[in-house]
């Protein structure tokens, strides 16, 4: 299980009206539950699937997904792999990739394990990138 606290409130750069639209994809059923929490808290609307044929599914049904948040690695296909399938249905899409310590500091890549905080920096860092 991912070490994932609870953020401290911080107001969120990608915050918009309405609501900033968050697909949120893991396997794990305890992240999902956790990321839900941690960005809902702070003002997300999220979707949550827990893989990427499923959340291909999310991402062709809905008018809006502004921000993926899925592993680095599923189990049915790359996260870069589906981020780029999700890009030709919402054009401003911006990626955040959850990933084991192996594979580096990158950007747009949080390392296990994380916090709550930290997601919400990595978040706000590729917010600001835009």
């Amino acid at each position: 299980m991912e070490r994932v606290e609870s953020p401290v409130n911080e107001t969120a750069i990608c915050m918009a009206e309405p609501r900033t639209t968050v697909l949120f994809v893991t396997g794990d059923a305890d992240l999902r539950a956790v990321g839900v929490r941690v960005l809902e808290r702070e003002g997300y609307h999220v979707v949550t699937a827990a893989h990427a044929g499923h959340a291909l599914l999310e991402g062709l049904t809905r008018a809006r997904i502004d921000i993926l948040i899925s592993e680095f690695t599923l189990d049915d296909m790359p996260g870069r792999a589906l981020a780029d399938a999700l890009l030709r249905h919402h054009a401003d899409l911006r990626s955040l990739f959850m990933a084991d310590t192996g594979t580096g500091p990158r950007d747009g890549i949080v390392v296990r394990p994380f916090t709550g905080d930290d997601l919400l920096l990595e978040l706000n860092a590729i917010c600001a990138a835009v």
